[in-house]
């Protein structure tokens, strides 16, 4: 009689066993990279568009005006405007490209231009800008910060207080940033 070779299934039983172990323990740990990922996203996105405000205001200082780019919209009323030009204007289209970009407005009346991650809509950027009452009117003020499901407002630079921006985007807060 030819003995015939192979696993028995006690032994195939525990290979699956271990293999069953290790998932567990990589997929919290890969989930947790892939979070860390977005966020790191939105904060480079953020660093930009605060890079592209301070820009902006020193071209603006050299022709005499001194004012931040404004965030223009026919409505702010939190509806998507990816069609915005200010969506792309201190990146490349590539860059933000994945992102969503809508207008909003704060309790004060804050201009906001908001990006939200296609595939996490809880990671935005915000940047905000004294609301105006006229088009022509300067906007002499304005915040970056980005927001998570873990921090809803990190800012990345700007010299609207935090304390103003109630209402304001914020991830998780259906009501925006609360009052301090």
């Amino acid at each position: 009689m030819k003995k015939v070779k192979g696993f028995t299934l006690i032994e195939l039983v525990i290979v699956i066993a271990i293999i069953g172990i290790l998932a567990t323990l990589a997929v919290p740990a890969f989930n947790n990279s892939v979070r860390t990922a977005r966020v790191a996203s939105a904060r480079a996105l953020a660093a930009t568009v605060n890079t592209g405000a301070i820009s902006s205001y020193i071209e603006s200082q050299m022709s005499g005006t001194g004012t931040y780019p404004k965030v223009t919209a026919a409505n702010y009323t939190g509806q998507e405007h990816d069609g915005n030009a200010f969506k792309s204007r201190f990146t490349d289209e590539s860059v933000t490209s994945n992102w969503t970009f809508f207008t909003n407005t704060s309790a004060a009346a804050h201009h906001c231009g908001v990006w939200k991650l296609d595939n996490d809509p809880t990671v935005m950027v915000v940047y905000c800008n004294t609301g105006v009452a006229q088009p022509t009117d300067n906007a002499t003020t304005y915040n970056v910060y980005f927001s998570h499901a873990d921090a809803a407002y990190t800012s990345l630079g700007g010299n609207i207080a935090r304390g103003d921006l109630t209402g304001a985007p914020a991830s998780g807060l259906v009501n925006g940033l609360p009052a301090l």
